[in-house]
Order: C-alpha cells, then sequence, then structure tokens
C-alpha cells in the first residue's frame, strides 16, 4: 500500500499581518510534518504553493527550508501552477524551486498534431503517473482543455493522477457560479484521481467514467471571506491518500492552528450613535483571548453616516481584550437613502453648487471640500480636448490645471 498527500491553495505570502503570516507558514509546515509522520511516498500541491509568482524572499526562504527538508526524506513534491503563481515566461519562484531540485511540476504541455499533448511524469518509488494542466490568468487554461487530446491519456494504463487548479463547471458552489469554469467532460476519462485546486472549498466526489475528484480548499486562507468561513465553522487542512492498483483511502487531515470567535450585528432600524454604542457593549462580554476575531457589521442605519461605525475604535477594543488578530468586514452597511433635495434654480451651475452644498456633510469625500473649490475643480475637469490637441498635452494640462485649483502646486514645486 501507498500513500500520498495532497495540498492546494496554500496562498503563501498572501498575508501582510506579522500574526496571519505566522499562521499561515505553521499550516504549511504542520500539513508536511504530518504527511511525513504519515510515511506518503510522495506530495502533491495542486497550485497556488504561493501567493504571487516572484513571493517575499522571507517567505520564500521558509518554504526552502521545508522543500529541502522532505527531499533529504526522499519524499518527492509533485506541482502545477495556479493562477496565483503563474508566469507566462515560466520564470516564477516555483520554477526556481524546480532547478534547485526540491519540487517537480508535471505539466508537461506540448503541441502535437491532435491538439495539445500531455507527458506523464512517473514516480520512482510507487510507479504513479502523473500528469495536469497548470492554470493562467484569468482561467485562459480553458483553450488546453478544449484542445487537448485525450486519447493517448486515456489509454495509458497504470495508476494515473491528475492534477489542475481549476474550477469544475459542475462542482461550482452557488456562491462561485460567475466564476469562470471548466466542463467536466473537457477532462480525460480513466484517471484514478484528480487533484483539484482553486475553488478554496473542500470537494470530494467520485464521478463514473473519471474517478476521485478532490479539491482539498486552502490550508489556511489568503481571504477576508475564507477566514470568515473558518470563523463559521469550516475545516481547512489536506488529503491523505492510500492507493495500491486503485484508491483505498481518502483522508481529510483538518489543521487547527488558531480559534476564532465570530460576531455579527445588524445595524437596521438604529442610528450610526446607537449602533456604535451597541456594538462596543455586546463586544465587550465576548471572550476573544488569543482568538482571531471576525467582525461583519450589515444593515441599513436610520440616520446617520457608516463613517461614525469607527473600525479602528472596534479594532483597538477587541485587541485591548487580548484577541490575536481582527478583521472587519462593512461591506454590508449601508445608510437610510438620501433626502430629496428640492432645487430652486435653473441653470446647471447653480444646480451642481446647490447639491455640493446639500451633500457635503453626508458624503466624507466632500466634508472638508470648499464649494468654491469643488466647482471650480469640476470644471477643470470638464474641459473637452481642444481640436488637434495631443492627448499627452491634454492630459497633462487638465492635471497641473487640478493642481493648481487644489493649491498643491506650490508645495509640489519642481516635482510637477
Amino acid at each position: 500500500m501507498y500513500k500520498f498527500a495532497h495540498l492546494a491553495d496554500c496562498h503563501l505570502g498572501a498575508h501582510r499581518y506579522t500574526e496571519l503570516k505566522n499562521i499561515e507558514i505553521e499550516s504549511f509546515r504542520r500539513a508536511i510534518k504530518k504527511s511525513i509522520d504519515s510515511k506518503v511516498d510522495f506530495i502533491i500541491i495542486s497550485g497556488d504553493l504561493f501567493h504571487s509568482n516572484i513571493p517575499n524572499m522571507e517567505v520564500v526562504k521558509e518554504v526552502a527550508k521545508i522543500l529541502k527538508g522532505l527531499k533529504e526524506a526522499g519524499i518527492p513534491v509533485y506541482v502545477c501552477y495556479g493562477s496565483h503563481d503563474y508566469s507566462p515566461t515560466r520564470t516564477s519562484m516555483i520554477d526556481v524551486l524546480e532547478s534547485a531540485g526540491l519540487l517537480k511540476k508535471v505539466d508537461r504541455i506540448r503541441q502535437g498534431k491532435k491538439g495539445y499533448t500531455l507527458d506523464f511524469t512517473v514516480d520512482p518509488r510507487t510507479g504513479a503517473k502523473l500528469t495536469g494542466i497548470s492554470a493562467r490568468r484569468m482561467s485562459m487554461e480553458i483553450e488546453q482543455f478544449r484542445h487537448l487530446d485525450k486519447s493517448p491519456l486515456e489509454a495509458e494504463e497504470g495508476f494515473k493522477i491528475f492534477l489542475f487548479h481549476s474550477a469544475i463547471t459542475e462542482f461550482k458552489p452557488a456562491h462561485l457560479s460567475e466564476m469562470e469554469s471548466i466542463p467536466l467532460n473537457l477532462f480525460p476519462q480513466g484517471f484514478d484521481y484528480y487533484a483539484g485546486g482553486h475553488l478554496h472549498e473542500r470537494i470530494e466526489k467520485y464521478e463514473e467514467d473519471y474517478g476521485l475528484i478532490v479539491y482539498p480548499g486552502p490550508l489556511f486562507g489568503s481571504y477576508a471571506t475564507d477566514l470568515e468561513a473558518n470563523a463559521k465553522g469550516k475545516e481547512r487542512g489536506f488529503y491523505i491518500i492510500e492507493f495500491d492498483d486503485t484508491i483505498q483511502s481518502a483522508s481529510f487531515l483538518p489543521l487547527d492552528l488558531v480559534e476564532y470567535a465570530y460576531f455579527e450585528y445588524d445595524v437596521t432600524g438604529k442610528s450610526s450613535h446607537e449602533a456604535m454604542d451597541d456594538i462596543i457593549s455586546k463586544l465587550q462580554v465576548y471572550d476573544v483571548e488569543d482568538k482571531l476575531v471576525m467582525v461583519k457589521i450589515l444593515g441599513e442605519l436610520s440616520s446617520g453616516k457608516t463613517a461614525d461605525i469607527d473600525p479602528l475604535r472596534i479594532r483597538d477594543l477587541l485587541i485591548g481584550m487580548g484577541a490575536l488578530h481582527v478583521n472587519i468586514n462593512r461591506h454590508g452597511l449601508r445608510r437610510s437613502e438620501r433626502r430629496k433635495i428640492r432645487i430652486r434654480v435653473e441653470d446647471v451651475p447653480q444646480v451642481e453648487k446647490s447639491l455640493f452644498k446639500e451633500n457635503r456633510e453626508d458624503l466624507d469625500i466632500l466634508r472638508e471640500c470648499d464649494v468654491d473649490v469643488a466647482m471650480e475643480l469640476l470644471a477643470v475637469l470638464r474641459r473637452d480636448r481642444e481640436p488637434n490637441e495631443r492627448r499627452i498635452d491634454y492630459e497633462e494640462g487638465m492635471f497641473k490645471d487640478a493642481i493648481r485649483v487644489l493649491s498643491l502646486d506650490k508645495s509640489l514645486g519642481d516635482l510637477l
């Protein structure tokens, strides 16, 4: 009996906060350790090992140390590009690590007479045959799927694994319905295991004529939406697969590196000041010690401004209570519909001036702006391009006029 580990969407280097960066790299380190402890024969990473094709060097240094440990233990790592670590010139950090012998890409694609052809990489210890198609920007790999010569892939005998980093149309969750995807019928049939990435969802399905199709989801989560899902109870981790001639078992191993707290507050029917006071009051009784806290504020205020719901005050309170990290989501927060404005003037400049005056207190961007300055700036931005005026001259003139109106020309001086 053989074993392999399947990881995806590690997105190392995604976070900018130290506490999240530490959890992110520790998730990868823990997954590799569990794989070694499980005595796997090899490891698959089906895309987005890094969050960028040229990631931060501190992150690369840690990853290289971990991969070096795997190499010394005799455990090969097979990968394909994800959309984040894709490089059209094959000069991403994935390629650098491959050149150093720390991992191996299996997306060996070439143009044949009947379309694209894929070559197999054979794992020397188990005889497993691996191939796949890497992701490209904007899901452009779909053209390679459309013109893939599937016959030789399907005729190949032995235990076969197909790596990919794309959404399969039939498996997309409802909230990802707009995501670019590839129909299952464009995939070659008859593989034992389809190692997927990209969806950030854990999916495990057996499809007749195909085989076991698995998306492990991210190890930790690179976006606020991932962390919010974690806080609501979604498990993150990776798979250990046992096989001989066929798949014998598929086990999901969760990674629980941090505790979460989730707080959701609906402001509907409350003024901004009432809502803010209520949020602070309710949060004060939460247990957030050493937890990653996700705060979601939504709904429609009866009065006041959304800016009155102060994220810095909320964050400071929770950090003061011992939270490890605080993320505040206010995307669903809105204020009540603006009142109608009755304007008893007819010419356009007067209407615009009245609108500026009426709205300056409600819009953050206008609050500090003098109405006459706003009107003058509007006139500058409205100027049409003169006949025979070069675009570069037109844009440069507009920029300089705007700087002058905002009285920034003296302070910028020679920089202009």
